[in-house]
């Protein structure tokens, strides 16, 4: 097996591909336990330093929710959820460096 990212539309995937033989080799569906829940990335929209977060891991965020503060040239910028769901992880902290597309919040 191996980890793949892949980007589509902007947004990054992890996929795990498996070589199989072209003879008889199937395709396994993973059963429910090993299924990993998609979780939702926000990303920095510009580089700076995070002056705030907004939320804690087990939030529920609504769609337009300020979640963290970036401040870049003295300017002071909300992050917003862009779709709902609840806080997996926090990637960030007060006081850190962030750049341009990092992932700032994991939401599932």
């Amino acid at each position: 097996m191996k980890i793949y990212k892949v980007k589509v539309n902007g947004k990054v995937y992890e996929v795990e591909l498996e070589a199989v033989s072209e003879t008889n080799d199937k395709i396994k569906e993973p059963s429910k336990e090993e299924k990993p829940t998609e979780l939702n990335q926000i990303v920095a929209p510009i580089a700076g330093k995070v002056v705030s977060v907004k939320v804690s891991v087990g939030d529920h965020v609504s769609k337009g929710q300020v979640v963290v503060v970036i401040e870049a040239m003295k300017l002071e910028n909300e992050v917003v959820s862009p779709f709902d769901g609840e806080v997996k992880e926090i990637k960030v902290t007060k006081s850190s460096q962030v750049n341009n597309k990092d992932v700032l919040v994991l939401i599932g």
